[in-house]
């Protein structure tokens, strides 16, 4: 109880600089526990973006909108030039028509587009045993995927799955919720983003008709090495067969790969930051403690002069420094834990409590605190007690 009151005392008795060191440890602290935890949060986002876009890599050619006729595709164009120019992989073409549409998930009831049935009527029309409201409620989350399809998509599914929940339609590998059905559209698809009360719906129709221009093809690359000779080989076609048209060829497996490369620059920029950081507030301990040792060179001296060896009052100084950096660095730890988790909400990833963020800069922290504390603290074997304590009056 001695040694945990003269412990206490000697931290009391530096207020000023007790505070100033608390205060940067625990920023480092907070600083170096969300870069870890952020940085560990972001590279397993991009790892399974990668993993997604590797999954279901694609080829996506873009026609740019025109007036005239001449300088857009045709389905006829894709059926001679591209079609069947990249096998084994499939192609597909798409017609986009962007509408957007105000609808509040909450009431069915939509502003602009009349035809939009809510799910209940979706199920009542085709025999579906959907459970009530279990949608609306899940659109309350303010960016939820969905979907609302055209009434022979829903009889197909009917037909192929009679005895089923037919509530989602899976597209590549995900699954959308299903909203509802639109009568008067066939095979349409709205792809639906919610933002809270405002629905916003994007038309996609698929259309075979020869005459009908085209916004989009998709080449299903399976293969992300094949992507760059396929995007190179699309590139040829265009331009050799369709100069007049003009377009944007996305390669989601070039996509990947500079998402591969950028986790290497993350990490670096991270670990200079926590770097910085740790060694901001070993200099400021550091300093703080040449501050103390001559602040208390009487007290040096006293405790010299009784009988105290200078390893005994180092001790006694580390200790005090110690734990003064042990407590602010747990405040720091779930502080900047507690940062990391509402940047990820904002972010919309997933949150993980990652131990190992803390548990890093912990260490770090404190490592640093007593490397810290080693370069001042040698001043003491030059101490003479009786020229100390002299030297204070």
């Amino acid at each position: 109880m001695k040694t945990i009151y003269t412990l206490l005392k000697g931290i009391w008795s530096q207020k000023t600089r007790t505070a100033l060191t608390a205060i940067s440890t625990v920023c480092a602290a907070a600083i170096l526990t969300c870069l870890v935890a952020f940085y560990h949060a972001s590279t397993n986002w991009m790892a399974r973006e990668i993993e997604q876009i590797n999954r279901t890599t694609k080829i996506h050619l873009h026609i740019m909108p025109s007036e005239h006729d001449y300088e857009m595709m045709t389905y006829s164009d894709y059926s001679a030039y591209i079609q069947n120019q990249f096998k084994p992989y499939a192609t597909s073409v798409i017609k986009l028509n962007f509408s957007s549409i105000q609808f509040n998930p909450r009431s069915g009831q939509s502003d602009y587009f009349e035809h939009v049935n809510t799910n209940w009527e979706f199920a009542k029309t085709f025999g579906i045993h959907i459970q009530e409201g279990r949608f609306f409620s899940r659109l309350e989350h303010p960016h939820n995927d969905f979907v609302v399809i055209g009434h022979q998509v829903a009889e197909k599914m009917r037909v192929e799955n009679p005895n089923g929940a037919n509530d989602h339609l899976v597209i590549g590998n995900k699954q959308y919720p299903i909203l509802g059905v639109i009568q008067k559209q066939d095979s349409a698809l709205f792809y639906g983003k919610d933002y809270v009360n405002n629905t916003i719906f994007t038309f996609l129709n698929h259309t075979t008709q020869p005459r009908t221009t085209i916004d989009q093809i998709v080449i299903q690359v399976n293969n992300p090495s094949d992507c760059n000779r396929v995007s190179e080989q699309l590139n040829h076609i265009m331009k050799k067969n369709l100069p007049n048209v003009k377009y944007q060829i996305d390669n989601m497996g070039e996509i990947a790969a500079n998402l591969q490369a950028s986790m290497s620059k993350i990490r670096l920029v991270f670990c200079i930051l926590g770097l910085v950081s740790a060694l901001v507030a070993g200099v400021n301990i550091c300093n703080s403690m040449y501050a103390i040792i001559s602040e208390r060179t009487e007290e040096i001296g006293i405790r010299l002069a009784i009988g105290a060896s200078p390893f005994q009052v180092k001790q006694l100084l580390t200790a005090e420094t110690g734990t003064i950096c042990l407590l602010s660095t747990m405040i720091g730890i779930l502080i900047g834990e507690l940062i990391n988790s509402q940047l990820i909400e904002q972010l919309e990833w997933d949150y993980e409590w990652i131990p190992a963020a803390g548990l890093l800069s912990f260490l770090i922290i404190n490592l640093i605190s007593l490397l810290s504390c080693y370069i001042p603290l040698r001043k003491i074997n030059r101490i003479n007690p009786i020229a100390a304590i002299q030297g204070s009056k």
